[in-house]
């Protein structure tokens, strides 16, 4: 690809804090060392771009690599091993989530953009071009210099019509019939720890608790696992991008002691927060 059309590196730009609510948001990953991360799950609709060395992604028996050229796409509900592999002694990325009311104004505006025949995949890469390139620096313009939400929501629109006009964009665009558990996840990315009840969910979709679980049942799934999802997803993204104490990140993610977190934290990763942290010294 013509270097002219390459992605500048932003400064490193403030992390918003969790919960996200309805904004775009993006999270820069750095480490200097190999992350091996199991199980990741990724919540919301995200836009991967890596600007240096390799992310590998295995999910579904499937192995994809993202490196320089392409940005990966991955779908809302995804949950794969990771391994963010630097080249020269780095690897940076930075990835951009973005919330479902956004993704259901691309889809109002521009119905059937992006689509494709066969059932699409969770994950899929992007080769780069001009025209995304450069809804790619808007939109992280717009965020670095915390232009108005309604700004963001723009520029991310722009980032999925340039994507989608350059071919089938996978399960980026997720509809009305999404599986509950889908729903309620990124509701939970939504909402504060304190409103991450059951009774809160249950009466944002106008059901009963008992009709609630009955529907994730039938998803054979539960309201402990989707919350835990969000915890440790949202507690990865806090070690990953900021030096808060551990102890700090286990609070605001809802944990009611930080022993008790680093043990879940390694169950569900396979390493503990500290050594998270190393992989970025």
């Amino acid at each position: 690809m013509d270097a002219a059309y390459r992605m500048k590196r932003p400064t490193d730009t403030p992390i918003a804090p969790v919960p996200h609510g309805d904004r775009v948001f993006n999270t820069r990953i750095r480490c200097h060392s190999v992350q091996s991360l199991r199980q990741v799950f990724i919540g919301l609709a995200s836009i991967c771009y890596v600007q240096r060395g390799k992310k590998r992604v295995h999910w579904n028996s499937r192995n994809l690599f993202s490196g320089p050229d392409e940005l990966l796409l991955i779908a809302p509900g995804t949950e794969m091993n990771v391994g963010n592999l630097p080249k020269g002694g780095e690897y940076l990325a930075d990835m951009v989530s973005i919330p479902p009311a956004v993704i259901e104004r691309f889809r109002q505006r521009y119905p059937g953009q992006g689509a494709q025949g066969k059932p699409p995949a969770s994950l899929t890469t992007m080769p780069h071009n001009p025209d995304i390139l450069r809804a790619w620096r808007y939109l992280q313009e717009s965020l670095h210099e915390q232009a108005a939400p309604e700004l963001q929501s723009q520029a991310a629109e722009s980032l999925l019509l340039a994507l989608s006009l350059s071919g089938p964009v996978g399960a980026l665009l997720q509809d009305r019939s999404d599986p509950m558990s889908i729903r309620i996840e990124q509701r939970l990315h939504m909402l504060p720890p304190e409103q991450r009840t059951l009774e809160c969910v249950a009466d944002a979709f106008h059901c009963s608790v008992s009709t609630l679980r009955r529907r994730l049942a039938r998803e054979q799934t539960g309201f402990r696992r989707l919350l835990d999802n969000v915890q440790l997803g949202q507690a990865l993204e806090q070690l990953q991008t900021s030096s808060l104490p551990i102890a700090e990140i286990a609070a605001s993610c809802g944990y009611e002691s930080a022993s008790r977190f680093s043990i879940r934290f390694r169950q569900h990763y396979g390493l503990s927060p500290s050594e998270l942290r190393q992989t970025r010294q």
